[in-house]
């Protein structure tokens, strides 16, 4: 029979709310729940910028490189031996409005390991700077005759 009124006994003693010890502690809990999820969305909002920067940077390199392949190989011969800043805008045929201000691209253009092929083949390297992305993107193709 004791038992029965030990287990009808309420667990806490105070029924009419929380004590102030109770709501600090959620409150501080709380505090640092969020600091945590904040400092985490913070360092992703970070690394998802300069992933952005890279993947831009890898697209305007592919598209020049592609316009120097398509461009008449004694034109692309021409540049053999050179690394020159291609105009970004002017290659890709950009518009003004695009927002490429950040990215620098450089084209050299050289000839290939194997002698014998010198004739029919160049070596294109583009390589693009972005500002913020202490690693440039570099890309490699060959145009053929």
């Amino acid at each position: 029979m004791l038992t029965e009124v030990a287990m009808k006994k309420p667990l806490f003693k105070n029924s009419r709310g929380f004590t102030l010890v109770e709501v600090l502690a959620s409150i501080t809990i709380l505090a640092i729940v969020m600091l945590t999820v904040g400092a985490i969305l913070a360092n992703n909002a970070g690394v998802t910028k300069k992933a952005d920067d890279s993947l831009s940077a890898l697209q305007i390199a592919t598209g020049i490189l592609r316009a120097y392949q398509k461009k008449n190989f004694n034109e692309v011969q021409q540049m053999a031996n050179t690394t020159q800043q291609a105009d970004i805008q002017s290659v890709l045929g950009l518009d003004s409005d695009a927002e490429i201000s950040g990215y620098k691209a450089y084209v050299s253009v050289s000839l290939p390991a194997d002698s014998s092929l010198s004739d029919r083949l160049l070596l294109v390297k583009v390589k693009v700077d972005t500002g913020n992305n202490p690693k440039p993107v570099e890309v490699k193709g060959y145009v053929k005759k």
